[in-house]
Order: C-alpha cells, then sequence, then structure tokens
C-alpha cells in the first residue's frame, strides 16, 4: 500500500494554532493517579534498630498527576482557556494531593466523583541519591484497584461526563488501567457525544478497539493487540503498520492516528493513510508522558482547526519537549513550542 506523507506545518501555523487553543475548553475523563517521587539521600542512612535494614531518608518528594491527570496538566500548559477533569477518587491522602495538584493548576474539579468504594491510584517511586549524586530508583510502589467500579459509581460518572461535555469544545479520553473508570457505561455515552458532533479523542492501553465514533489514538503495540497481534515483536514496514491503522479505523468507524515511537505517526481518515514524520532526538530522553503530550496537543490542534495531518505535526512537536524532560511527567508550554527546532 502506498503511505502518503506529510511534510506541511510551518510556524506561522503554529502560532495560529497556539492562538486558537487559547479559546478552547477542554474535558478530560478517566484514570486520574497521583504520580509521587520520594527522593531518599542514602548518606544520611543509618542501620534500624528493629530490623536488619538501612533507612531511606526521604529529603525530597515531588508530587504531579499522573494518567489523566497529566493530560489535564498538558491541555492547561497548552494554553486551554478552561480545562476539566472527570474521574473517581478515593478518600485517601492520595486523594488529597492530587486534588490539590489540580488545584495548583487552576483546573476545574468539580466533576469528579469521591468514593470510600474506590482506591485513589498513584505511581510512587523511591529514587536512592548517592555519592556525587549518583541516582538509582527502587521498584515502584503502586496503589491500584482490583475490583471493577461498581455499576452504581459508574452511572454517577457518566452523569458528570454528559455535565462535562455541556461546557467542553473537545473531550480526551484516557483509559489507562487494567482496572479503571472507563467502563461499556462511560464508552456508549463517549459514542453518543461524539454521535452529536463533540470532538473526542480516546487514548486506551487495553481496549481501545471497544470505542465507536470517535478518534483513536493508539501506538502501534495497542492497535496490533486488536487487528493482528501477531505483528508484535517483530519488525514491520511502514505500510503494514498503516493497514493495521486503516483496520482499527475501520472497526472504531472513526480517524485513527496510531504513533510508530521514532518513526512519527500514522493518521487515518476516510481510508486514506498519512505517515507524518518526527525529527530524531539526541539522548537524554524519558519516554514517560510523551503519550500524554502527544494526545494533548493533537485533541487541541484538532480542536483549533486543524486537519488531521497537520495537527499530528503539532502533536509531535509537543511530545519532543516532552520527553527531554527527565524524571517527571512533563508538559509542553506555547513558549516552548514556539522555541522548538522545526
Amino acid at each position: 500500500m502506498t503511505v502518503q506523507r506529510y511534510e506541511g506545518l510551518s510556524r506561522e501555523r503554529v502560532e495560529e494554532i497556539l492562538a486558537k487553543i487559547g479559546t478552547l475548553r477542554a474535558g478530560v475523563i478517566g484514570d486520574a493517579c497521583l504520580d509521587v517521587y520520594w527522593e531518599a539521600d542514602m548518606t544520611k542512612s543509618v542501620l534500624s534498630r528493629e530490623t536488619p535494614h538501612y533507612t531511606l531518608p526521604i529529603v525530597v518528594e515531588r508530587y504531579s498527576p499522573g494518567a489523566a491527570g497529566n493530560v489535564a496538566a498538558n491541555l492547561k500548559a497548552l494554553g486551554c482557556r478552561e480545562v476539566f477533569i472527570c474521574s473517581v477518587i478515593g478518600h485517601d491522602w492520595r486523594g488529597e494531593l492530587l486534588k490539590q495538584q489540580f488545584r495548583n493548576r487552576e483546573i476545574d474539579t468539580s466533576f469528579i466523583l469521591e468514593e470510600d468504594a474506590w482506591c485513589t491510584p498513584a505511581y510512587c517511586k523511591p529514587i536512592r541519591v548517592g555519592l556525587q549524586q549518583s541516582r538509582q530508583e527502587d521498584p515502584r510502589l503502586d496503589f491500584q484497584n482490583f475490583r471493577e467500579l461498581p455499576e452504581n459509581i459508574a452511572s454517577k460518572l457518566a452523569n458528570r461526563l454528559d455535565d462535562m461535555a455541556e461546557h467542553c469544545d473537545v473531550i480526551a479520553v484516557t483509559d489507562q488501567l487494567t482496572i479503571g473508570v472507563v467502563g461499556a457505561i462511560i464508552r456508549d455515552r463517549l459514542s453518543y457525544w461524539a454521535e452529536k458532533g463533540k470532538l473526542i479523542l480516546v487514548d486506551s492501553r487495553d481496549r481501545i478497539g471497544l470505542y465507536r465514533n470517535v478518534i483513536v489514538k493508539p501506538n502501534e503495540i495497542e492497535a496490533a493487540h486488536w487487528v493482528k497481534s501477531d505483528f508484535i515483536g517483530t519488525e514491520r514496514t511502514i505500510s503494514e503498520w498503516s493497514d493495521v491503522a486503516i483496520r482499527l479505523s475501520q472497526e472504531v468507524k472513526g480517524n485513527c492516528c496510531v504513533t510508530l515511537g521514532s518513526e512519527g505517526a500514522l493518521w487515518v481518515e476516510s481510508g486514506m493513510c498519512t505517515l507524518v514524520a518526527t525529527r530524531p532526538l539526541e539522548p537524554p530522553i524519558d519516554i514517560v508522558g510523551a503519550g500524554d503530550g502527544f494526545a494533548s496537543a493533537l485533541v487541541c490542534a484538532l480542536g483549533a482547526g486543524s486537519e488531521g495531518q497537520e495537527a499530528t505535526a503539532f502533536a509531535h512537536l509537543a511530545a519532543s519537549i516532552v520527553i527531554k524532560k527527565i524524571g517527571t511527567t512533563g508538559t509542553a508550554s506555547p513558549e516552548e513550542i514556539r522555541s522548538s527546532q522545526f
């Protein structure tokens, strides 16, 4: 299959897109998590009296919104006029910290549900710091849910989604966790709003093929999981990946953007596939949060009136900034995008 290539994004268009993003009201629904970084100064460690272990003396603690929360943070950083977050959190210390992180960024939390039957997900990363500032990350400590979201809470969340959709120009969906807040009830409501003309972009790790009538943004592994599982772990051509992207687009009955890492991304619309290349980046890089930055910029550019290929190129710019921010789930600001090389 012949795949078209797009290389048409100009600085003038970037300025126009950024200006229009400033008028957007953006909503996010999905798995809002707390990202935690605890730095332990091992030069201050002592042997515990109770156990035969040395302590981890925490001297720095950093918190930021993760998953759907990071998408909301990226939308705000890109300059959206208003950003709303719709999710479920628990009555726990992580939920309180997460709400504070949203307030710090002026992200509207009025569509969040707080429920005793749910745990606020968190990814906690202990980092040992030694002599000459040598650093080593310990195994991550995860807080997560092991039971499905109760149906009555899912119905309440669907009502919150309906209320939020009334306020939004665009909606980004982050379906990240194995057991998360986006189930069949929410997928049905998203399909309903998409059919009414709402611009909805979905990023889902495990369930991308279950959505209908929306724009989907998987990476190549997530797309292949639904279309051609034998592709995983083998080297494939752009033409072969374009076949996967087109088939997924047909299945979800919507446009599709499949990211291919350093190769760029494939945009599929009306059965036509276009490769939007990205420029290579020199290390050091940290891919944590890059997908969130890409998705946020993509939905913003689409909401600002860009065609799919142009929006994908704009999303590459944002992701190239986020990926250079080490040790954090970063964001990309309009100023950083303006000063990037393209």
